[in-house]
């Protein structure tokens, strides 16, 4: 299928067509893609938007067919100007809110960038100019701005939230209340009820008076229908409420930890990741099941007490009586079923990591005929996982049938107590079925409670580790350092470099000083686990130097964005990971910016470009997932030189390059190598002495320290001494 017939069968985005008039200068395309995208250029120019190009690409919106209101303001809050809503006329706006937008009530859109006397200077999107004007006085929503970047010397980094999720309930206050008020109005709308079985028993039919018997039933139908009524509402408000908790704390949680740096992260098994964030789940589970309603109905309990209370006196002892024996159950029980699941999260947790682990390396279990031992630890992990999940409902099923029994025990201890006042006159039968209706109106969320306390442990498990996941010290990424390193030579230097996993772990580094002079080939050599690849990403940035520094043209790395330091240096892993898309998107992951002639030159430099296009779709193959397996290893490590190389970097770092390539290939990248000496400052890890020989000079590392620094031949000579 050709590429213009692929892209005609689907609807093309507007991040593709505002990311290609970005490459190529053509920014007329925002004016026609909609009034939003129109808007979105000028307001930037007017908030005071100076960086790069680079970050409006990657805000672009992904999936979106147009750019709408929504789009826009998500775009200016990745950029890190937060917007905010505000129902006023033009000439109601104080000239120190202006530049804002305007939504006027007739869906005009406009740029108000300034007012200057009377003069309102603005641009409209509708026609496409710039315009003043004395006499503009629409109504609609202005949208003010607010820059959201760290001043003052202070960096997102350093600025950490001890309660990260109660701060973030906070903007939800107003809907908690609205909930709670509902609440409470459907509360007392449930205990007119029985009040009013009370007077039907008590008025109409003690006193065989009917004639009000059809007014009771009408105030009673219109009563039950509101109930229904706000019973709906009110799930519909939790719903959204849960909806955008669920939004909120996914993608934050989920950029922290994009942010975190790497060291925090790498260590972890991806089984382990993905159940934390799986855990976070519990957050929304809570807001969207039964847990929300019954937290928000347990507060009325104490009127429906009362009530029963002032109704029968003494019965009200029953069910404070439940309520204690509740909390002491509970005392004794939920610790208990506490470990069983624990017992049975690990459980599953541990099946989890050993599918996760089969998916990944079944080649390698085939390969090693390991298919019996492995089939063996599958059926332990599993035979534990259904154990302790057995012994899990089974506390749970206990659980649920003592909390059972004392409702059921103080409905009939209520009933025999009311049956005695009712004989001794001292309540009536409407009053006793009255508090029958009450009781179980108190102690069901009571029972509901507390047959959720271990879902709301785990909520307030899962709110704590959030919480602790945003004290994080992420990776700075609001400087504008980048402005900077746009300019790099290539000169590196460390001095007397040192660095540890852990504070039981022995050094990785220790005390290594080397130079890379601008356009210099270094090749870093040595045996396994002598801190080669530590120290390639120690000069990506991925780690920082717990003694010594590294500089880059005389800047310290510390004193730079990390983000941006990484941008201006293309680094190609060891292991390649292509992403699922096109081969086109994989390239461009290292530079949002570059148009297809450079993406093209890549390719080519990477030696790559005619075995691309002789693909059918050429660069719009999609690659990622199964897709990988079937492609040759020294394509795929060609493409990940091709994505380093569409960085305009003048610093390359290689890790391992010759690591699974053919001859063929090998020899192929050793041309690649030549091409490139030179052009930038290249620093290699490498045991082939093919590519050592290729290098101006050559660092022979051992157990984190550096042996010798010399000439190519020298090193190859003692790096094959130490292996003989």
């Amino acid at each position: 299928m050709s590429t213009s017939t692929q892209q005609s069968e689907r609807p093309e985005l507007i991040s593709e067509t505002l990311a290609e008039a970005l490459r190529n200068g053509t920014t007329d395309e925002f004016t026609s893609a909609s009034p939003y995208a129109a808007c979105l250029l000028p307001l930037l120019r007017e908030l005071g938007w100076d960086s790069y190009a680079k970050e409006l690409v990657e805000a672009l919106p992904h999936f979106s067919e147009q750019l709408d209101l929504i789009d826009l303001r998500n775009i200016l809050a990745s950029l890190g100007y937060e917007s905010t809503p505000v129902k006023s006329r033009i000439s109601e706006l104080k000239h120190e809110l202006y530049p804002a937008l305007f939504i006027s009530d007739k869906g005009e859109v406009l740029l108000l960038q300034g007012k200057i006397g009377d003069e309102i200077h603005y641009y409209d999107t509708k026609s496409d100019n710039y315009l003043i004007s004395s006499t503009l006085n629409m109504s609609g929503t202005a949208y003010l701005f607010t820059d959201s970047h760290p001043s003052y010397g202070q960096n997102p980094a350093d600025l950490t939230d001890s309660d990260w999720f109660g701060n973030l309930l906070q903007r939800f206050h107003k809907m908690i209340v609205h909930l709670l008020g509902m609440t409470l109005i459907i509360n007392l709308a449930a205990l007119l009820v029985p009040l009013f079985i009370m007077v039907i028993y008590d008025k109409v039919i003690g006193a065989k008076s009917a004639e009000t018997l059809p007014y009771l039933i009408s105030g009673a139908a219109i009563l039950l229908c509101a109930d229904l009524g706000l019973r709906f509402l009110r799930a519909k408000l939790l719903g959204i409420t849960a909806g955008r908790l669920d939004y909120l704390i996914g993608v934050e949680t989920f950029k922290r930890m994009l942010y975190l740096p790497p060291l925090y992260t790498e260590r972890s098994t991806v089984a382990a990741q993905l159940s934390r964030l799986k855990q976070f789940d519990s957050v929304r589970d809570f807001f969207t099941g039964p847990s929300a309603a019954v937290a928000l109905e347990l507060p009325f309990v104490a009127l429906f007490l009362i009530v029963i209370g002032i109704l029968g006196g003494p019965l009200a002892l029953i069910p404070l009586a439940m309520v204690l024996a509740f909390f002491i159950l509970g005392l004794i029980w939920i610790p208990i079923l506490k470990g069983k699941i624990l017992r049975s999260g690990k459980a599953r947790t541990d099946k989890q990591r050993i599918i996760m682990q089969t998916v990944a390396g079944r080649k390698e279990i085939k390969s090693i005929g390991g298919e019996t031992v492995w089939w063996e630890r599958f059926r332990e992990n599993s035979g534990e996982a259904v154990l302790s999940n057995y012994q899990t409902f089974l506390s749970s099923n206990v659980m649920n049938n003592l909390a059972q029994g004392l409702m059921t025990f103080a409905g009939v201890a209520v009933l025999g107590v009311g049956t005695m006042q009712v004989m001794a006159g001292e309540i009536t039968i409407g009053a006793m079925i009255a508090i029958m209706a009450l009781v179980w109106r108190v102690l069901s969320p009571l029972q509901s409670a507390f047959l959720s306390f271990s879902k709301f442990q785990q909520t307030l498990k899962a709110i704590k580790q959030i919480n602790q996941l945003m004290k994080l010290r992420n990776e700075r990424k609001g400087g504008k350092s980048g402005l900077i390193l746009d300019k790099l030579q290539g000169d590196i230097k460390l001095e007397r470099i040192s660095f540890r996993y852990g504070p039981d772990r022995d050094p990785a580094l220790l005390g290594v000083s080397f130079e890379v002079k601008p356009g210099e080939m270094v090749a870093i050599s040595g045996n396994t686990g002598s801190g080669k690849s530590t120290l390639i990403k120690m000069i990506a940035g991925m780690y920082a130097p717990q003694a010594g520094a590294i500089a880059v043209d005389k800047m310290d790395l510390r004193q730079l964005n990390a983000m941006d330091l990484r941008r201006a240096i293309a680094y190609v892993p060891q292991i390649t990971h292509m992403f699922h898309g096109t081969i086109a998107q994989n390239i461009r992951l290292n530079n949002s910016l570059a148009t297809d002639q450079q993406i093209h030159s890549a390719a080519e430099e990477a030696g790559v470009l005619e075995e691309i296009l002789a693909l059918p779709e050429g660069f719009d193959t999609r690659i990622g997932d199964t897709m990988i397996d079937r492609m040759p290893p020294g394509f795929l490590r060609s493409l990940s030189m091709a994505r380093a190389f569409v960085s305009p970097a003048k610093i390359l770092l290689l890790d391992e390059p010759g690591a699974s390539l053919d001859e063929e290939s090998d020899n192929r990248f050793v041309e690649q190598l030549k091409k490139m000496k030179g052009k930038r400052s290249i620093v290699m890890v490498s045991h082939r002495p093919s590519h050592i020989r290729l290098a101006d000079k050559a660092v022979l590392m051992d157990q984190g320290s550096v042996v010798n620094i010399g000439n190519p031949d020298e090193v190859i000579a003692l790096l094959l001494e130490n292996v003989a």
